[in-house]
């Protein structure tokens, strides 16, 4: 036999040999319920057979559904809602307005904040007349959202002279939130969150700490002092960016149950609070460096009132 054929037929060997050693078995995973009905609010508890390097968990429940993994939701709708609360009467006019827009750069300076274009829909909404804390109920802005554009929230305040256009009026804003509503569900897309979400900006010679953010409310209060009460001043309440993907909710996420160093996984415990049919769905994967497998494992939980 020729002897560069005998070294070929070797080389085919060990590659053969090779690839069966280090191919790649689907990781061994079997999955069973203590019970499959259950009231919200009562626990399940899932047990595990075999041990995959890596296993995770969709509940089934809204934004942890295997459904959503590679498909998106769709956000169709975007409300905005606050309350707001100013003084006993209304002294100067049309001192608060509520401005949206898509355009802004995200530098939180004035002079970029001014530049930007805004649009105003304090008309869609209900404001307080007096000192009473008054809800703007809901109201869809999604017609505002630019696809892969973030919107900007800004509540602005305007003082004209105060001699002329009359006392300025304290205007307080609280519970701001932004959400999107689905059949069954509702997300936050944007909440006041202690303040944190909230920064104020001001324009022209404002007087320090009238107009501020804490952990409750959007404070605006016009100057105080004689010497300035004169000066035209505006202040702005603006949030950080608000993401409405019109098309896009993102892919729902599973919960990590076993990572790959980690020992062995043998049951798992978990709580629906609400009534309704979900598909608990288990994923087990194994990896290296000449590829990956995983095995899906699926058990349907009905939750009764």
């Amino acid at each position: 036999m020729n002897t560069y054929f005998k070294y070929y037929l070797i080389l085919i060997s060990v590659v053969l040999f090779s690839c069966e050693k280090y191919q790649l078995d689907n990781p061994a995973l079997e999955v069973t319920a203590d019970k499959t009905t259950i009231k919200a609010g009562e626990s399940v508890t899932f047990k595990f057979e075999g041990s995959p390097q890596m296993l995770s968990f969709y509940s089934g429940e809204f934004l942890k559904d295997y459904n959503y993994v590679t498909n998106s939701r769709e956000l169709k709708n975007c409300y905005l809602s606050f309350s707001s609360a100013t003084v006993a009467s209304i002294q100067q006019a049309d001192q608060l307005a509520v401005l949206v827009s898509s355009d802004f750069d995200g530098k939180y300076a004035i002079a970029n904040i001014k530049a930007a274009t805004w649009v105003d829909i304090t008309n869609r909404f209900a404001l307080a007349k007096n000192a009473t804390v008054t809800a703007s109920t809901e109201v869809d802005i999604m017609d505002l959202a630019v696809a892969g554009k973030p919107l900007y929230l800004a509540f602005r305040y305007i003082t004209k002279p105060q001699t002329e256009f009359l006392a300025a009026n304290d205007w307080n804003i609280t519970a701001v939130l932004v959400k999107s509503k689905f059949d069954d569900e509702e997300v936050t897309l944007m909440d006041y969150g202690s303040g944190s979400n909230f920064s104020v900006f001001s324009y022209g010679n404002k007087q320090a700490g009238r107009s501020l953010v804490n952990a409750t409310t959007i404070q605006f209060k016009g100057n105080a002092t004689a010497a300035i009460k004169e000066e035209y001043t505006e202040d702005w309440g603006i949030s950080r960016a608000i993401y409405i993907n019109p098309n896009d909710l993102g892919k729902d996420k599973a919960t990590a149950l076993k990572l790959f160093r980690e020992a062995k996984k043998e049951s798992y415990i978990y709580t629906y609070s609400e009534a309704g049919t979900y598909t608990a769905t288990f994923i087990g994967e194994t990896n290296n460096v000449y590829g990956n497998r995983k095995v899906v494992r699926q058990i349907e939980i009905t939750v009764t009132d």
